[in-house]
């Protein structure tokens, strides 16, 4: 029998992982962009791009790569930093001052 997939066990490790499409939707959304806009300006391709979009419920079946996560971020005009944090915000976790992680009790 095969264990989870590596999506999964990441996400349940970090929930924010399984909330990158729903983070990316809205801020295209907040921005007042199109989707198209933002992949082009992301310079990568549309597989690329919905590679890792893969999946719903917050269970993807995949994760961007780095550099794709990078490039989508550039092509929503914000930084990684705040792309992972729009990401935190749609899970409900936060960072304690420790380093810990906690859910958020909002």
């Amino acid at each position: 029998m095969a264990g989870k997939p590596q999506a999964e066990k990441a996400v349940e490790r970090f929930p924010e992982l399984g909330c990158f499409a729903v983070a990316v939707r809205r801020i295209v959304y907040e921005k007042g962009m199109t989707l198209d806009n933002a992949i082009k300006k992301s310079g990568i391709s549309k597989s690329a791009w919905f590679a890792g979009m893969a999946g719903s419920g917050g269970k993807p079946t995949r994760l961007p790569s780095l550099a794709s996560f990078f490039a989508i971020a550039d092509g929503l005009g914000i930084t990684p930093e705040e792309l992972i944090a729009a990401m935190r915000k749609e899970a409900g976790v936060r960072e304690k001052s420790n380093g810990e992680r906690a859910e958020n009790d909002e």
